[in-house]
């Protein structure tokens, strides 16, 4: 896009008021319009002050004017501390992160005059700085990061100045940029910056205190070693001057705190400094999350709709989880799921298994490649029944009715709340719902009524039964398919429906039991987002408890079972 060509009208006003500046001010001279590379519009022009004449050129964005002009010396030179590095633009009072329509050539011409004059002018008030960087852009040119929690700066505050002190540094290199972080030091072990159980290396550092006055060394061999030698620290000085071999330090004064690190690369022992990442603490999470970390969550269906589901919960805090699938991940499934390309070939639950270690390090998983309700060992699935059991909430994210039938006679027996989803066939949207005993019917009734709910709107519930339940069709156009946007939405109402039962299991958030979420306009879904709540008849415990007789005939039972573990111990007394 050439700006100045399809909005002639700005550019000769931007050309207006430069000419009027100009003539206004003795300052401007030199003023020349022209085109550099790739037809951007350009002027010329000097800034004389005392005497001095500085050249400078101001090139007009691609996509002004909603993006600012840039200014610089043409020279080349280093103008200004307020400039991007030697020949770098200007930083004047308009740029980026203020900058408006309204603002023009001639005004950012006058900035850089009162940037120079400002500068220059000895007796003159300091200018103020208004270039405020990021962390992330103070950082970008950075691949060596020490990560510093609040706890671990603490423990390093009370060794005693002078003193080393042995720690464990845990190391990682993830996306071309390596982190340390203290992972213990004098037996305090939960300070990382990270969570435990991630892929790690871990090794033996230094961590010394700095008498005060002690300034920190430079990165280099004689530097640091220069400094143990003061500090009378003559193994590690001899460590440092070795020709090889991996060492880290952690020096901490009253001031700042730095990481030095020394390792073998090629035929030289290259010496360094990290750049220091200080952790803020405080959560992230509603208070209420923090029981969520002594829960357990039995998620049936690994694919696409419960590995995002397990994700969403691990990152919620979940920390207990048992995952059952007997499928295998191939790379057509990428389209659909948590998993990266990386899981190809794997058993899905394994694949999601390790994916919550990389979200939540440390975290109790049971894998059990089991398919619930397919051709296996009745033992094999009286296994399976018996895990999802001991869990806090089971959900079914199958979108099988089979299946169905297993979660909800354990969730039944069991008295555990069941919550399951499916994404309706082409993504048209989705189905939600959560049962608790006491407060909804059983599970099956429960499925029975959504089922009429779906069918009195002339189709029946639509996922059971169908091969492909992603795809449905479309005339012939083809299938509509659903696609990962449209399954991570109903993974997200799914998961908040089991972050609900967990942190507040008998009050819920949620009016109604279960929702159809639409996503496109189709069905009884007018527009895409339209939600439909779906309420349920029924909430009598799910389980009646056992009257006398029923009590009786169960022992008279186990009587003629075992007859041999009563020996008349159970009979009344004369």
């Amino acid at each position: 896009m050439i700006w100045w060509l399809e909005n002639p009208t700005r550019a000769r006003s931007e050309r207006q008021g430069v000419a009027g500046l100009a003539e206004r001010v003795a300052w401007l001279k030199g003023v020349r319009w022209h085109l550099s590379n790739g037809a951007a519009l350009a002027v010329d022009f000097e800034i004389e002050h005392d005497g001095d004449s500085v050249p400078l050129t101001m090139t007009y964005a691609e996509f002004h004017p909603n993006s600012p002009p840039i200014v610089l010396p043409r020279d080349g030179s280093r103008l200004s501390s307020h400039q991007y590095g030697t020949g770098g633009n200007l930083c004047l009072e308009y740029r980026a992160d203020n900058w408006e329509t309204s603002i023009t050539g001639a005004m950012m011409i006058e900035s850089a005059h009162r940037l120079i004059a400002g500068e220059r002018d000895v007796d003159g008030p300091e200018l103020p700085s208004a270039h405020a960087v990021s962390l992330g852009q103070s950082v970008r040119g950075s691949y060596f990061r020490f990560l510093l929690t609040r706890q671990m700066e603490e423990r390093l505050k009370a060794i005693a100045p002078g003193q080393s002190v042995e720690i464990g540094i845990a190391e990682k290199y993830y996306a071309d940029t390596f982190t340390v972080t203290i992972a213990e030091i004098d037996g305090v072990t939960d300070g990382r910056a990270w969570p435990a159980g991630i892929r790690e290396t871990t090794k033996r550092g230094q961590a010394i205190r700095l008498p005060e006055g002690t300034a920190m060394p430079a990165a280099t061999q004689t530097g640091i070693a220069g400094l143990l030698g003061a500090l009378g620290l003559g193994v590690l000085r001899e460590a440092a001057l070795a020709a090889s071999g991996e060492m880290d330090l952690v020096l901490a004064s009253a001031t700042e705190t730095a990481h030095f690190y020394a390792y073998d690369a090629g035929q030289k022992r290259v010496f360094g400094r990290s750049r220091l990442l200080k952790i803020a603490t405080g959560g992230r999470l509603p208070d209420d999350y923090a029981v969520l970390a002594g829960k357990s969550v039995g998620i049936v269906g690994c694919g696409s709709l419960g590995s995002k589901l397990a994700a969403m919960l691990a990152r919620a805090g979940v920390r207990t989880f048992t995952l059952v699938d007997d499928d295998v991940f191939f790379a057509e499934n990428l389209v659909r799921n948590e998993l990266g390309a990386a899981a190809a070939g794997v058993h899905k639950a394994d694949a999601v298994r390790s994916r919550l270690i990389e979200i939540a390090g440390t975290i109790d998983v049971t894998v059990r490649r089991v398919a619930l309700g397919g051709q296996e060992s009745a033992d094999s699935t009286d296994s399976v029944m018996s895990a999802l059991r001991a869990c806090d909430l089971i959900i079914d994210a199958t979108a099988d009715a089979h299946c169905f039938n297993f979660c909800a006679a354990v969730a039944k027996e069991s008295l555990k709340p069941l919550v399951w989803g499916e994404v309706f066939a082409g993504g048209i949207g989705g189905l939600v719902a959560r049962v608790r005993s006491g407060h909804e019917p059983e599970p099956q009734a429960a499925r029975n009524q959504i089922n009429a709910w779906c069918n009195a709107y002339g189709v029946p519930a639509p996922l059971a039964g169908l091969a492909a339940p992603y795809e449905a069709a479309a005339g012939s156009a083809g299938p509509l398919v659903a696609d990962d946007a449209e399954v991570s939405i109903i993974a997200g109402h799914l998961a908040r429906l089991a972050t609900d039962v967990l942190t507040l299991p008998e009050d819920s958030a949620f009016p109604a039991p279960a929702y159809a979420i639409g996503l496109r306009k189709a069905w009884i879904f007018s527009q895409p987002f339209e939600t439909w709540p779906i309420e349920l008849a029924g909430s009598a415990p799910w389980k009646a408890e056992q009257d006398p007789a029923s009590v009786a005939d169960s022992l008279a039972l186990l009587r003629e079972l075992l007859p041999s573990a009563f020996d008349g111990h159970d009979q009344p007394s004369e």
